[in-house]
């Protein structure tokens, strides 16, 4: 979405959330949704870079 459209898509929401605030707020949810879905499936492979096997010997003495 270029600039044009998220200023219309935020006029259109806040027009039909004067009307029917559910209407407004499914809109951001769509809105938001495939952000909040591409964090998810990230956080699953950061899981894996954090886990104990990946630091170092020195980091590991350390924190025992």
């Amino acid at each position: 979405m270029n600039n044009i459209n998220k200023i219309f898509f935020w006029i259109i929401t806040i027009g039909l959330g004067l009307i029917n605030p559910l209407i407004s707020i499914a809109l951001v949810v769509l809105y938001y949704l495939p952000k909040i879905i591409h964090d998810v499936c990230d956080s699953e492979k950061d899981d894996e870079f954090f886990r104990i096997d990946h630091y170092s010997d020195d980091i590991l003495k350390e924190m025992k």
